[in-house]
């Protein structure tokens, strides 16, 4: 009997002895292979020919295929060894696979006989030069196989060890560690197992040999879930040998413990006062090291984390031991724990195509050819989309819709070159396993017919062939789906295509001509198109909602009046497209619904990624940021081809801009920079992620490599004008506030007029931060009217809250009040409830600050108990805790500074981020309770934070005074001294109100250097 071997390589035996000839050549063995996988179904010639032929033309590829067939009969020694005539297969009785066994036992759960079966990965070793169809169909077949294969050892590995079977457990989970060994809930199931047989030592020369592997194959630290059932082992067994840290999980440093003296000058310094937990030092070729490398990091370079060099000059840096540099370790390791699971997360997906499970049919609709009368026609494409969009609406069917598709196709073809290979490989990519596709003829006047033909992406089969016939396109879309889902088993909707889209094809034709500009990146266009679609059918959704997504004016008053447009029509569209609607709109107003919509796409919508990206986008807005790093993990695994800069639009981009925010937010910035570099590594020719790193290493205090990377930036994107908004906040981390003022006046002289708008905020929050309160007032209602933001007759704007800033810090808290009560109310009809409720709570907030601060604490439990209410509406974690804040400030009047303390606690969300005066009030009541130590932290924080962010609610130079103080108290006077140094250089123009302030910080820091 003649068997055909798939499994760990690929050849041919006759009775147990290798058959040679034809047999044994690779074109001749791939076609048995393509066989041996179709089975039963077989496998149509005209498949064939593309995988094994695919630059022969239809002749000389024919002649081809019959040669091969013939040679194969005879070296088998049998004519019947293949059957079929259109469609090939091999005949069951003379021939056998190994995969055919293998599909049998898995099927008749004789799981150790599988197991024995699959001696290796499918055609090991095999490749097929010239031949990309095939090896792409491999790669995919293989993965498929893998997942399975993975799948049966974990069923055979809880088998035993329920049977209380621990060496064959271990037996299978040594050789499922084998195929993943970088998987860390293998590696501690491996461990688990092992330590129950009593080999602890064994589980511990696991642990040992995964650290291993994951430090070289993705320089990072081992997973925190593996060092801990380590140590847990090792303390169980006794073992002398010193066991690692086990890691906390949240990825944000912790205070550090007291230190000695020479380390804690260290932490006082305000220009070393981000708080990474490595230092990020700059090589001699300019290039910075892995923050994740703790062996980079420490190979001689210098630059980084120093104390301060005080008379002199407060800036000047001056090196350390490496002792004193590192005594955050534990807090780097906690950091990137996460970067691991990501980098071995992108490592495992970041691979050819998605392979579903073989029970999972994923249908994509491609190219519908247009012949009509005279030359080829233009109703092909809208007859495409229109399909895909009624099967979407037949239950039991996953169907890839055609904006995943344009996103996919990109800039590689247009509506005139969109090839069926081209196709097939964006619908492989967008994890199809079948393509629907065919041709439409004008029969007559009247008279359309629509051929169809359902194509088998693993194998290249002809699944079926169907002809409808009608008078138009809503009939042929409505029919062609019907003929479908009977034939795939699912059920077709009731309603017609039409009552969910529009009754005009001119209008579907123009809506799908802005769907190719808007996906090939032609916005201007695709707006035109999309009004045009709504010049016919005003009332067709899809269009309304791609119009609000095109805007160009980039208006949010606009985008929000034609979202909500597309709202109200969101009922006349179908499933999937009224869930991207409403979910948009969730997410563009900062509502709760957000996750439940993003959820609800996700599992009804699996093939699509912006259900994944919604969900990670709003679990941050929620502040769950653990929730949201699976999600977004999602995007970035599968968006290769958006990585890869082949789509207009790169969803895997905007998921790690979510991911290193989300970092941020929680102060773990070493975390954040590894993310952007891992990006960079992805992207290598892109200029984002390099931005990313540049800012970030900013606001760690390295200003000189964040400005050699964002010219490396640059020197990839020279035509970008905007390169001042990244110049800008460097400058004001390094407390050059003058040389930020510069580059924001030429702005103001030389930009745009929204620039020159822009340029006005930045200057006014320059100067806020030098005590130049009187010019900073002047400019931010400059900048309110510049703005020009549509409110409510006897409200203020949005744009006046830097406005409120300024009167609040120059004392006149009544005005401050008055203005953020006034823009509490500034909410516009095309708004939601969520957004105006996030409005009012932010806005009360800095009013209740005022009013604290104005002694005026009548009105804060009324306040604080609209803030609680109306908190819940928004989908911001963080309105939802800040009527905590509002109870501490009453408690704090009270002289209750312990209940001050818990609420404020409980008030904050994020860590250096969100409403900063949080921070700087709970700092002021753990010192007034004697606990200046504790009351460093929250302030560095802040000295760290973003300039038109969390520090527009305080300024630095407020948070750098408080902390001197702090410091002082806590007996650390060369940090204190470097921080008054600080204030009193920073303040050297500032307005006569500051001098007081001045002269003491200059005094005091005069007074504890000579003390030293």
């Amino acid at each position: 009997m003649l068997r055909i071997n798939v499994l760990g390589g690929l050849y041919v035996s006759d009775d147990g002895r290798a058959v040679s000839g034809a047999a044994a050549q690779p074109r001749r063995l791939a076609l048995l292979a393509l066989l041996a996988v179709a089975g039963e179904r077989g496998v149509t010639r005209d498949a064939m020919l593309a995988y094994l032929w695919p630059d022969a033309d239809e002749e000389r590829g024919r002649r081809a295929l019959a040669q091969a067939l013939y040679a194969l009969r005879r070296d088998l020694r049998s004519d019947e060894a293949f059957i079929g005539v259109k469609d090939l297969r091999l005949n069951p009785d003379l021939v056998q696979a190994d995969l055919w066994d293998f599909r049998d036992a898995m099927a008749t759960g004789a799981l150790e006989r599988a197991a024995e079966l699959a001696r290796g990965r499918f055609l090991e070793g095999f490749h097929l030069p010239g031949a990309e169809s095939f090896e792409n169909w491999v790669e995919v077949t293989r993965s498929g196989l893998a997942h399975q294969f993975a799948d049966l050892l974990h069923q055979l590995a809880e088998r035993s060890t329920a049977r209380g079977e621990h060496r064959a457990a271990t037996a299978w989970l040594r050789k499922l560690a084998a195929q993943d060994p970088l998987n860390a809930r293998i590696a501690c199931q491996l461990m688990e197992s092992l330590a129950a047989q009593g080999d602890t030592a064994g589980a511990l020369q696991h642990s040992r040999v995964y650290e291993t592997l994951i430090g070289q194959e993705l320089d990072l630290p081992p997973d925190r879930e593996v060092l801990v059932l380590a140590a847990r082992l090792r303390n169980a067994a006794g073992a002398t040998e010193p066991a690692q840290l086990p890691l906390t999980t949240a990825p944000a440093p912790a205070v550090p413990p007291p230190l000695e003296r020479s380390a804690v000058r260290d932490q006082g310094a305000p220009a070393a006062a981000a708080s990474s937990p490595a230092v990020v030092a700059e090589s001699a070729t300019g290039e910075i090291p892995d923050i994740d490398n703790p062996a980079e990091m420490q190979s001689g370079h210098t630059s980084g984390w120093a104390t301060l060099s005080i008379p002199h000059d407060p800036l000047k840096v001056t090196p350390t031991p490496a002792a004193a540099r590192w005594p955050w370790r534990r807090g780097l390791a906690a950091a990137t724990v996460m970067i691991a699971i990501v980098a071995v997360a992108v490592r495992w997906f970041m691979r050819p195509g998605i392979a579903p499970s073989p029970a999972e049919r994923v249908v994509a609709v491609g190219r519908i050819a247009h012949y009509a009368t005279g030359g080829s026609g233009g109703l092909g494409q809208p007859l495409a989309d229109m399909l895909a969009t009624n099967l979407a609406r037949v239950t039991g069917v996953r169907v890839i819709s055609s904006a995943r598709m344009y996103e996919l196709l990109g800039q590689s073809s247009t509506a005139s070159d969109t090839t069926t290979g081209l196709v097939i490989a964006a619908a492989r990519r967008a994890g199809a396993t079948e393509l629907v596709d065919g041709a439409l003829y004008e029969v007559s006047t009247g008279h359309l017919r629509l051929d169809l033909r359902r194509v088998d992406l693993t194998t290249g089969a002809v699944l079926h062939a169907y002809t409808i016939q009608g008078p138009d396109l809503f009939t042929l879309a409505d029919s062609g789906t019907g003929r479908l889902a009977d034939d795939i088993g699912g059920r077709a909707p009731v309603s017609s295509l039409a009552d969910v889209s529009t009754r005009s094809v001119e209008a579907y034709r123009a809506y799908e001509a802005g769907m190719q500009s808007y996906y090939a990146g032609d916005g201007a266009r695709a707006e035109q198109l999309f009004r045009e679609a709504l010049s016919k059918d005003s009332t067709f959704a899809m269009a309304q909602f791609y119009y609000s997504l095109s805007i160009s004016n980039g208006s949010r008053a606009e985008l929000s009046t034609r979202l909500k447009r597309a709202v109200e029509l969101a009922e006349r569209a179908s499933d999937r497209e009224r869930l991207m609607i409403r979910a948009t709109w969730a997410f563009l107003n900062s509502s709760p619904s957000i996750r439940a919509y993003a959820e609800t796409l996700m599992v009804r919508y699996p093939t699509e990624l912006e259900g994944y990206l919604m969900a990670g986008q709003g679990a941050i807005l929620a502040a769950d940021f653990h929730s949201a790093r699976g999600p977004l993990l999602e995007v970035i695994a599968r968006d290769s081809l958006g990585l890869k800069g082949q789509t207009v639009r790169c969803l895997a981009c905007e998921a790690l801009e979510a991911l290193i925010g989300s970092l941020g937010q929680e102060d773990s910035l070493p975390a954040a920079l590894a993310m952007a570099q891992r990006w960079i590594r992805l992207q290598p020719a892109s200029a984002r992620p390099r931005r990313h790193v540049a800012l970030l290493l900013g606001q760690m205090g390295l200003p000189d490599s964040a400005r050699r990377v964002l010219r490396g930036a640059d020197s990839l994107d020279p035509a970008l004008s905007t390169t001042w908004k990244y110049l800008i906040p460097l400058e004001m981390w390094n407390n050059r506030f003058d040389s930020a003022g510069e580059l924001a006046r030429s702005v103001m002289q030389t930009g745009g007029q929204a620039e020159r708008v822009e340029g006005q905020w930045i200057l006014a929050i320059c100067y806020r931060h030098q005590g130049r309160l009187n010019e900073a007032l002047e400019l931010a209602r400059s900048y309110r009217r510049g703005k020009a933001d549509p409110t409510p007759r006897g409200s203020a704007p949005l744009s006046a809250d830097l406005e409120g800033q300024v009167l609040l810090e120059l004392g006149r808290f009544g005005e401050a009040a008055a203005l953020f009560d006034s823009i509490s109310r500034s909410s516009v009809p095309f708004e939601d409830s969520s957004s105006a409720a996030r409005n009012w709570v932010w806005s009360a907030a800095h009013m209740a600050t005022a009013l604290a601060a104005a002694g005026d604490t009548t009105r804060l439990p009324v306040l604080a108990d609209s803030l609680q209410r109306l908190g819940q509406v928004s989908g911001l974690e963080r309105d939802r805790r800040l009527h905590h804040y509002v109870r501490g400030l009453l408690f704090k009047a009270r002289g209750m500074d312990d209940q001050a303390v818990t609420e404020f606690r409980t008030a904050l969300t994020t860590i250096n981020s969100g409403y900063t005066r949080i921070q700087y009030e709970l700092a002021g009541a753990l010192m007034r309770l004697g606990r200046p130590r504790d009351a460093v932290q929250p302030l560095q924080t802040i000295a760290r934070s973003g300039f038109e962010g969390a520090a527009l609610y305080l300024t630095h130079t407020d948070a750098h005074e408080r902390l001197a103080q702090a410091w002082e108290a806590a007996g650390r006077s060369d940090s204190a001294a470097s921080h008054y140094q600080l204030i009193a250089k920073v303040w050297e123009n500032a307005d006569p109100r500051f001098t007081p302030r001045r002269l003491e910080a200059a005094g005091r820091a005069m007074q504890l250097l000579q003390r030293n």
